[in-house]
């Protein structure tokens, strides 16, 4: 798809490796995250396209976890080839796959952004019940992108059976955050409709790492791209980085 990514901004010897969520968007999600981030700092800054996102729903239906895992060991050792330090991060699914990765690498520090330790609602747990009769759901792309200036770029339907993707990632990343011991800063919407409101702090009370920060955002829902608290989470960021590097 036409700007779905992936996205590579080259600069200094600090890398950050980027990681989308799941919910059907793409790389494009973090895009303006990483370029600014880039550009205000210098570092270089990698934004992958998962597997299965991006070309089809068909395509995502068929991926599975592992090749998930495999890609993103494969874009951390091209960044570690390149610079001296690593950063690893993500939004919603993609912060679940930076937590997993954190428990078995030695990352110079992580970020989350709206990751959830379990999901609000009961809906999800239908989703074995709707697989007998639906094999897709729709998404509403036009709204998504009338709400981000035309700048989202994803599916008009996402299939089910990443609703039990997404919960076994979760249930892996909670038995790995003990494992975890570098350096994490955390952030989460106060109006996050999708994920537990206590995701972020069950996170970093589970971690062992003792280096971490917690960021609430004021008027912050679920969805990354054209955030209302963009600016805090770029200033965060990197005043947390500058701090620990």
């Amino acid at each position: 798809m036409v700007g779905a990514g992936p996205f590579y901004f080259e600069g200094n010897k600090i890398g950050i490796l980027a990681i989308h969520g799941g919910g059907g968007g793409t790389a494009a999600d973090l895009k303006p995250l990483a370029k600014e981030i880039h550009q205000r700092e210098g570092f270089t800054v990698k934004v992958p396209l998962l597997p299965g996102y991006g070309t089809s729903p068909e395509d995502l239906r068929t991926t599975s976890i592992d090749e998930w895992k495999s890609f993103l060991e494969k874009e951390i050792a091209e960044l570690k080839n390149k610079c001296e330090k690593i950063i690893v991060g993500g939004h919603s699914m993609g912060g679940v796959l930076t937590l997993i990765l954190a428990a078995q690498h030695k990352f110079d520090s992580i970020f989350t952004i709206s990751t959830p330790t379990g999901l609000k609602g009961f809906a999800h747990k239908l989703v074995p019940l709707f697989k007998i009769f639906l094999k897709y759901y729709p998404v509403d792309s036009e709204q998504f992108k009338e709400d981000t200036d035309g700048q989202w770029v994803g599916y008009d339907k996402i299939p089910l059976n990443i609703a039990p993707k997404i919960k076994n990632l979760i249930e892996e990343m909670n038995q790995a955050l003990p494992k975890i011991k570098c350096p994490i800063i955390a952030f989460q919407g106060r109006l996050d409709a999708v994920i537990k409101p206590s995701s972020m702090d069950t996170i970093l009370e589970s971690v062992n790492s003792t280096i971490k920060r917690k960021v609430w955002l004021k008027h912050q829902d679920h969805p990354i791209l054209k955030s209302p608290d963009h600016d805090v989470i770029i200033q965060e960021l990197i005043n947390f980085l500058n701090d620990i590097l």
